[in-house]
């Protein structure tokens, strides 16, 4: 029976995306916002809400406002595509991503529409001109940076990349330290070793809901007589102890 639920989900999942990131686009046309985001972010939350609902995966933020009402930057741990979909659920938020998603098919369009920065990470000079356009982005909507800089293994944080913390120190831009957590981590997470389709199809064929857990730090608010290295160290540690805590005990 797990493999009719797999192709079921798997196949409401692609209507999904197909129908919702055709909408997502057009409406990226549109000069509409509502409480001063695009329309298409919108539009995007309720597809990704939509997503996962069918994949039955459940999110629960500790401090929802809090994410709601920021301002600045998101620097969030990252283990699996699950991450993206359970922070927009909570806010329309943008984020920083590798030039190759500009160009997969409707993931690219869907990423640009709703304002994500596109860098190639071994171009320098692109780097560069993304860490500048960063420092002095809009801060609302949010920008979210997965600040490993890539997939974790799952059972630690990996030490952060200490650009995303010049960035913010450059712009005195205030950031968000927003720890990410699997109540069912054997399957969630998505293995460096493995693609995307193993990875979803693992999340697609299992009974049962997987619960995500959000859970927001204090606001931390940069100056630029800081210096990047302590700062990220800082953080990595005070996101670890959380992550280091019991495990999900609320599923919403």
């Amino acid at each position: 029976m797990s493999w009719i639920r797999g192709y079921y989900r798997l196949f409401f999942c692609g209507l999904t995306l197909g129908l919702g990131g055709g909408l997502i686009i057009v409406t990226s046309w549109l000069p509409f916002h509502i409480k001063g985001v695009r329309l298409s972010m919108w539009v995007t939350q309720a597809a990704v809400k939509l997503l996962l609902l069918i994949l039955n995966v459940r999110v629960h933020c500790s401090e929802p406002e809090k994410v709601r009402r920021f301002q600045g930057f998101i620097f969030a741990n990252h283990v699996s595509y699950l991450d993206i979909l359970a922070l927009v659920s909570v806010t329309p938020v943008r984020f920083l991503a590798k030039e190759e998603v500009r160009t997969m098919p409707i993931i690219g369009r869907i990423a640009a529409a709703i304002g994500c920065v596109f860098v190639k990470r071994e171009d320098k000079k692109s780097r560069a001109e993304a860490r500048e356009a960063l420092a002095y982005v809009d801060r609302f909507p949010p920008v979210v940076l997965f600040v490993e800089g890539k997939r974790g293994p799952g059972h630690e944080l990996l030490p952060f990349r200490y650009g995303a913390f010049e960035i913010v120190i450059q712009g005195s831009v205030p950031f968000l330290p927003c720890v990410i957590s699997y109540d069912r981590p054997e399957i969630a997470i998505w293995h460096r070793s493995e693609n995307i389709m193993k990875a979803l199809w693992r999340v697609a064929r299992r009974s049962g809901p997987i619960g995500v857990g959000i859970i927001p730090l204090a606001v931390i608010q940069p100056t630029p007589a800081d210096d990047p290295v302590q700062l990220s160290l800082a953080t990595h540690a005070a996101m670890t102890a959380v992550w280091q805590q019991q495990p999900l005990e609320t599923v919403a």
